[in-house]
Parts: structure tokens; C-alpha cells; sequence
């Protein structure tokens, strides 16, 4: 009986609860002390295996009785209340993100400005510090509530371009390390280092003007980006408008020149509705025309394929012969040659043509063409577009580019010519279709490659999306042909040419091997977030750099004139150039990493590469062509430019903050006269663009821009030269207006003002005073200017500063 009363009782004896391990499993099979963080604990965020902690399932059901909370309440979204000191509610941001955070997130992700939110090195997912109370650290994790819902980096605006934090789950890695069986016992050990095959996500460099609705947003690729890597620019600007009077007295002239001198007339002016007769009237003689059209078909036809040069001078041929009677000759054809004359008129000797034409020919002659024959194109309203209104409307950009109008609306008028294409079945392979003839299926493949080819251009200047990949079309490319192979009447489709054979369409066919790549990247490197892995930004950049190694050999064809020889150098060059772009654009938001991370120290050599790739292509066809070198004249240069000045200005901003200088600086400082050849680059690329901003509508803005950027580098580099560096902006600023307006000196467009204060030579004013005043101390009351110091007052017209339309350069918001 004692046996079984003490089984009984034994058995009435409540059983001793056994206590559940908080630990992760990770921790617990390790034998190690876990701090319980939600949903990664700080030691396995430290091994290679963040995704593998896990907790047993009924974990979160250990809630202490003592606190109330609201956690994931369907009613109230993702809100968590817990006791804090500040009682300040936390509110999970909606793309904090849940899952666990990837290890390097401080050298992968946007960064803040200092002292816009905590240190990077105390994330959402970091360690915590060490005076933290254990219960608050219990209350986190048994309520579930990750770190990353809390939005601890709120947004200020304290420079030029702010990123935001975004946290993505990180992949898990396949193979192990010595960290995952090891007991890791020092609280301040490195995170592992960055690996290719780790994920990425980058927000890239945008900028955002204006604002509340108005606003206009521009992607990486416009390079007024980089304005944030020259934090100095502004003072540096402000130090030459306070030496130089001579800027205040001409700032009504500096500010017609940054607006254009053909502001007034002809761009404002209303123009009557377009007919015909109106449009033929505007033709200059034959000679002019003649001459016109073969500075197209070389440097504009021969790279961008929209017609069949045959049949165009046939038909050329025959309007001419009946020019007398207006009411035969189609209005489309008529726009057609406006846009072919507007679009060579920058390549042509203006003295040269006046000789040739009875009629005086004005500066604005060629604008005046585009404006009409826009405008016809707007009155026509097609409902249904065919090849030849396709070719006006590919006219139409490529006319404006060159005079460098409307390049805002440029994406939205490309992206409006793909679609246009699209609902006319261009970007599906004609041969699927019988009732299309040889001749035209093979027409509609250029033209189609062509579209897509400038929509491309278009997304990677404004760094926007392209509105195409490979994937939404499947017309085949062109064939290698010479035009007088294809008729009319061919029935079937002449044998293609091998690549590095030279022929009408052997530019189209060999860019072309590159276009899917290129689509690629572009789509990559302008998306709101370039996420990948850097293995894939270096197949990029091998996929890139075999197409530039493949560059066909053309050969020069001497017994085929001069023209012949200027159209392989063209076709070579530019190839080589936009891909070089894509290699810019591909590395240049890993290069502007690589000072914080080791892995992206390729990427800042590869951009160096491919930006004085650039700037040398350009310095030869500068000092050999000069019809060529305004040919090669594009959004990439100004890219490049750029970045070489950023690259030179960073050399000696390495301090011991930055743990990973890039070999590229390193090679800068190391080897002697380095910064000699890339200021040589810079300084002969920004003469070239003087030539093309000399030419175009608006392009004092740049000009200036770039002048005050390339004397803020040389005065860094050679500090001792500083007050000659500033000379020489002030300099070109007045020689730019001084020659602009000298080559206006006759024309009506300038209006009752003229030339202004440029009548007498500003450039030989300035270069006879002593020299520069010096810099106002900065304890001097800006207020209260003193008498003949030209310092402008408050809320005028800032001569110098205004002209870089800083405002826009600097209100850049962070999305």
C-alpha cells in the first residue's frame, strides 16, 4: 500500500514545467548566448548564414502579461506599441521590408547626409549598444517587431542629393565558412566582406526639380547628377562673382545669352498654318539644297537609316523639275526636305551657301524650317502613321537635337514614335507577312532599328527607361546591303554582306550585335532600384568590352574620296562611344561606392576607362575633322567630362574615414603627369562643345557650368594657380558672349538692346584691369554692400550664380 500511495501521490505531484529556450536554433545548437533579436540575432548576422536563423514555432506566443500591445493588428496595420522612455509610438514604414537585412547594407544601400539619422554603423539590423536594458531587448523580441519597421532615418534635406535607406532580404549563401563553427565572442568583429555574388540594391543618383505637382524629375544619366560630388562648386562660384564687378555690370546680357539668343524671334513668334505652297516657298535654290542633303545622307543617313537613297534623289530630282507647280508634290515629301536641310545645316559653310542661294539666308533660316514643318506635322493629326510619316517624325527629333530645342520633351517624343511604330507592326518581322514586298519589309526593318536605336540614346541621356526591350519585338536586323542592291521591283532579298565589309548599312548592322546589351543595361541602371549582383554588372561589363573589342576594321576606301574615308571614321567612333557610354553608365553608381566598399574598386577603373575612352575619341576627330567632332558631340561627352573632373577632384579627399580608396585615385597620385593628360582630355572636350554650344539654341548654361568645374579641379589640383583658374571662367564667360553676340551683330532676332555693353570688346576690358579683386572676407555684411564693389543686392539678379539656374541644380529631393 506505500508503494502505491506513493505512486499516487507522485502521481497527483504537478508535473515541473519545463522552460522554454528563447534562444534562435542556430545559438542553441551551438551552445552559445543569443540575444534574441527578431528576426536575426546579432550572431547570426555576423556568420554567412543570416537567413538560417530561425526560432521554434509557438515562440511568439511568450508574451509578458505586463505589456500591451497591437502588434500586426489587421485593424491598425503594422503598428507596435511597447513601453519606451519618449513614449513615442513606432510606425513601420510601408517598404521597410521584414525579411532579414543584407550584412553590408551600409556599403550597398543610399546613404543619409550626416546627422540626418544614426550612425550607419547602428542599422536597424546592427548590434545593440551597450548600455540597453535586457528587458527592452526581450520586449522586442518576443513582440515581433524588427528593428527595420522602425523608421529611424527620417528625411533632411541637407544636400545636394539625398538617397533613402531601404532594407531587401539577402539571399541565402550556399557555402560555408570557419564563422558558423566558431564561437564568436568579440562584440566588434568586421562584417564579412562583400562578395560578387551577394545581393545588390542601389538606389541611383536622381535628381527632382520643383515642386508640391510641378515638378520634373531626371534620371542618372543627365550629368548635372554629379553636382553632388562637388560640394565646393557653390563657393568656389561665389569667390569668382565677388572678384569680378565686371559680372554685375553685364548681367542683362549674360541673361539673354543663357536664355538664347532666338528667344524672341523666331521662337516666339506665332507662325501661320503650314500648306504646301507655303512650305515650298521656304526652300532656298537647288544649289543650296543640293549641297545640304549631301552633308545628310554623309554624316546623319549613313548612321541612322530611314531611307532609300536612290529612290529619294530620283524623287528629289523630280520635284525640282516641277517646282513651278505646287499643287503635284505631296505635302509629307515637302516636310520631309525641310527636316533633311534643317538637320545638316550646322555641318554646312553658312558664308558657302549664302554664295550659292540669291536669297539672304539668316542665322534662324534652318529653325524657321523646323518650326514649320513641325507644325504641319501637329495640324496633320494621322491617325494612321506609314513609313514616310515614321521618317518625319525621326527627322523631327534629330532636327531639334541638333539645335538643341526641346531636349526636355525628347523621351516623350521617342517614346511616342515606338509606340507609333508598334501600332503599325514595325516591331514585328515583316516576313511573317505575304502582302508586304521585299523592298519594304526591308525598309521597315531599318527604320524600326533606327527608332529603337534613338529611343535608346534618348533614356540613357535622360537616364529614363528605354520603352522597348529585346523580349517586346522580333523584327530581325537589316541586312548588310548597299542600297543600289534593293529596288522596288527586287523579289528576293540580296545576300547579306559579311560585317567588316563596307557597305550603306554597315554601321546599323554592326552597332546593332550590341543593341540587346545595351537595352539591358540601360533598363538596369535606370531602374528605381538596381537590384542584381555585382557578378551581373560584370558580365555587363564583359558582354560591353567584347562588342568594343569587335569594332569591324572597315577599310578606309581612298579610291572612294574623302567623304568615303570620313564616314568610316565617323562609324568607328561612334561605335566606340556609345558603348563606352553604356560602360559608364553600367559603373559609375559602383564607382561613387567604391570608397566605402573594396569590391567596387573595378567599377571606378572601368569608369575612369571608359570616360577617357570617350574624351580621346573626341580629342582626335577635334584636332583631325571638325565636321566629325560635332558629329561625336552628345550627352556621353558632357558624361564623361564629368566624371574625370569628379575623379580628379576627389584625389587628395581620402582620409582616414574612407577605409577603400579606389585604385583608380590611387593610380592618380601615384603616377606623375596622370592629371596633366586628363585635364589635356578635359580642357580640349570643352573647346569642342564650345564650337556646338556656339551653334545651338540654349548652351550658355552648360558652357559656364562646365568652365567653373574644370577651374574648381585645376585649382585643387595646382592650389598655387588658383586666382588665374578663376580668371580664366570669367574669361570665357565673356569671350562666349562676346562671340555670340558678334555673330549677331546684324540680325533683327537681338531686338532694340543689340549687342548691350558687348558692343565694345568685354573680354579685352576685363584682361586690362591689374588683376582679380581680392575675396571679401567673410565677416563682411552682405546686407549692406559697400559703394564699386558691383555686389548684387538681395533678391537681383545674380550675374554669375543665376546662370547655373541653382535652384535647380540643388533642389534635388530624395525619393
Amino acid at each position: 500500500m506505500e508503494e502505491v500511495h506513493s505512486f499516487g501521490a507522485q502521481a497527483d505531484r504537478p508535473r515541473k514545467r519545463r522552460r522554454r529556450t528563447m534562444a534562435c536554433t542556430q545559438c542553441r545548437s551551438r551552445k552559445l548566448r543569443c540575444d534574441r533579436e527578431y528576426p536575426t540575432c546579432g550572431r547570426c548576422l555576423k556568420s554567412r548564414a543570416p537567413t538560417k536563423c530561425t526560432y521554434e514555432d509557438g515562440f511568439l506566443w511568450q508574451q509578458p502579461t505586463t505589456v500591451t500591445t497591437t502588434a500586426f493588428n489587421p485593424d491598425r496595420g503594422s503598428t507596435v506599441s511597447m513601453p519606451r522612455n519618449d513614449q513615442t509610438p513606432l510606425q513601420t514604414p510601408p517598404d521597410s521590408g521584414l525579411g532579414a537585412p543584407s550584412i553590408r547594407s551600409d556599403a550597398l544601400l543610399s546613404t543619409t547626409a550626416p546627422g540626418s539619422g544614426p550612425n550607419p554603423s547602428d542599422g536597424p539590423h546592427g548590434r545593440e549598444k551597450h548600455g540597453r536594458e535586457r528587458r527592452d531587448c526581450f520586449l522586442e523580441t518576443v513582440l515581433g517587431a524588427p528593428k527595420a519597421a522602425v523608421n529611424q532615418e527620417p528625411y533632411v534635406n541637407t544636400g545636394l542629393l539625398q538617397r533613402p535607406r531601404r532594407l531587401l532580404p539577402e539571399p541565402e549563401v550556399t557555402f560555408s565558412s570557419q564563422v558558423d563553427t566558431h564561437d564568436i565572442t568579440d562584440e566588434g568583429d568586421l562584417d564579412d566582406p562583400l562578395t560578387a555574388s551577394n545581393q545588390l540594391d542601389i538606389a541611383p543618383r536622381i535628381m527632382m526639380r520643383g515642386r508640391e505637382t510641378k515638378t520634373r524629375f531626371s534620371g542618372s544619366g543627365i550629368y548635372a547628377n554629379l553636382v553632388a560630388q562637388f560640394p565646393d562648386i557653390r563657393s568656389f562660384a561665389e569667390d569668382i562673382r565677388l572678384s569680378n564687378p565686371i559680372l554685375s555690370r553685364l548681367r542683362p546680357d549674360l541673361e539673354r545669352v543663357k536664355r538664347g539668343l532666338w528667344k524672341r524671334r523666331p521662337l516666339n513668334e506665332p507662325i501661320p498654318d503650314p500648306t504646301t505652297v507655303s512650305m515650298i516657298a521656304l526652300l532656298p535654290s537647288r544649289a543650296v539644297a543640293d549641297e545640304l542633303i549631301s552633308l545628310y545622307l554623309t554624316y546623319i543617313e549613313s548612321t541612322h537609316r530611314i531611307i532609300h537613297v536612290p529612290t529619294f534623289l530620283q524623287a528629289v530630282d523630280e520635284f525640282w523639275a516641277s517646282s513651278d507647280n505646287p499643287t503635284i508634290h505631296s505635302a509629307v515629301f515637302v516636310a520631309q526636305i525641310l527636316l533633311i536641310l534643317a538637320c545638316a545645316w550646322n555641318f554646312a559653310d553658312i558664308p558657302s551657301l549664302q554664295e550659292k542661294s540669291p536669297t539672304p539666308l539668316h542665322c534662324h533660316t534652318a529653325l524657321t524650317w523646323v518650326l514649320h514643318a513641325e507644325k504641319w506635322i501637329n495640324n496633320a493629326h494621322i491617325k494612321r502613321p506609314e513609313i514616310n510619316t515614321l521618317r518625319l517624325y525621326i527627322l523631327l527629333i534629330t532636327a531639334q537635337n541638333s539645335f538643341g530645342i526641346k531636349r526636355s520633351q525628347a523621351w516623350l517624343a521617342t517614346s511616342h514614335l515606338v509606340k507609333s511604330a508598334m501600332m503599325a507592326g514595325y516591331h514585328r518581322d515583316p516576313s511573317k507577312y505575304a502582302r508586304i514586298s521585299t523592298f519594304n519589309k526591308e525598309m521597315r526593318r531599318r527604320i524600326w532599328i533606327t527608332i529603337v536605336e534613338l529611343d535608346l540614346q534618348v533614356a540613357i541621356d535622360r537616364g529614363m527607361q528605354p520603352s522597348v526591350q529585346p523580349s517586346d519585338y522580333d523584327t530581325l536586323p537589316p541586312l548588310n546591303i548597299n542600297d543600289n542592291e534593293l529596288h522596288e521591283s527586287t523579289v528576293e532579298p540580296p545576300a547579306s554582306h559579311s560585317v567588316s565589309e563596307t557597305t550603306d548599312c554597315s554601321f546599323q548592322t554592326a552597332l546593332g550585335r550590341s543593341l540587346a546589351m545595351r537595352l539591358k543595361a540601360c533598363s538596369l541602371m535606370h531602374s528605381p532600384r538596381i537590384s542584381c549582383r555585382y557578378e551581373e554588372i560584370q558580365k555587363l561589363d564583359w558582354e560591353l568590352t567584347r562588342h568594343l573589342s569587335q569594332i569591324p576594321g572597315w577599310p578606309s576606301a581612298e579610291a572612294n574620296g574623302p567623304l568615303a574615308q570620313q564616314k568610316v571614321a565617323l562609324w568607328r567612333s561612334l561605335m566606340e562611344i556609345k558603348l563606352a557610354q553604356s560602360l559608364l553608365s553600367v559603373h559609375t553608381p559602383f564607382a561613387i561606392e567604391a570608397r566605402r566598399e573594396a569590391l567596387f574598386a573595378t567599377s571606378a577603373r572601368s569608369r575612369l576607362d571608359a570616360a577617357v575612352r570617350i574624351l580621346s575619341v573626341q580629342r582626335r576627330l577635334h584636332e583631325t575633322a571638325p565636321l566629325l567632332s560635332l558629329c561625336a558631340l552628345g550627352e556621353w561627352t558632357l558624361q564623361a567630362y564629368m566624371s574625370i573632373c569628379q575623379v580628379l577632384h576627389s584625389v587628395d579627399t581620402h582620409t582616414s574615414n574612407t577605409p577603400f580608396p579606389s585604385t583608380a585615385t590611387l593610380q592618380l597620385t601615384a603616377l606623375p603627369g596622370i592629371p596633366d593628360s586628363l585635364m589635356s582630355l578635359v580642357e580640349t572636350a570643352l573647346l569642342a562643345l564650345e564650337v556646338r554650344f556656339l551653334l545651338i539654341v540654349k548652351g550658355a548654361k552648360d558652357y559656364f557650368f562646365l568652365s567653373t568645374i574644370s577651374a574648381l579641379v585645376k585649382a585643387k589640383l595646382w592650389p598655387a594657380q588658383a586666382i588665374m583658374y578663376k580668371q580664366q571662367v570669367v574669361e570665357r564667360v565673356l569671350s562666349f558672349a562676346q562671340t555670340l553676340f558678334t555673330r549677331h551683330a546684324t540680325c533683327e532676332h537681338l531686338g532694340n538692346p543689340g549687342m548691350g555693353n558687348f558692343k565694345d570688346n568685354q573680354v579685352s576690358a576685363f584682361l586690362s584691369t591689374p588683376g582679380m579683386a581680392p575675396v571679401i572676407p567673410p565677416e563682411f555684411d552682405s546686407m549692406i554692400p559697400p559703394p564699386d564693389l558691383g555686389i548684387t543686392p538681395p533678391g537681383d539678379f545674380d550675374p554669375f550664380l543665376d546662370v547655373f539656374d541653382w535652384d535647380d541644380l540643388t533642389g534635388m529631393a530624395a525619393i
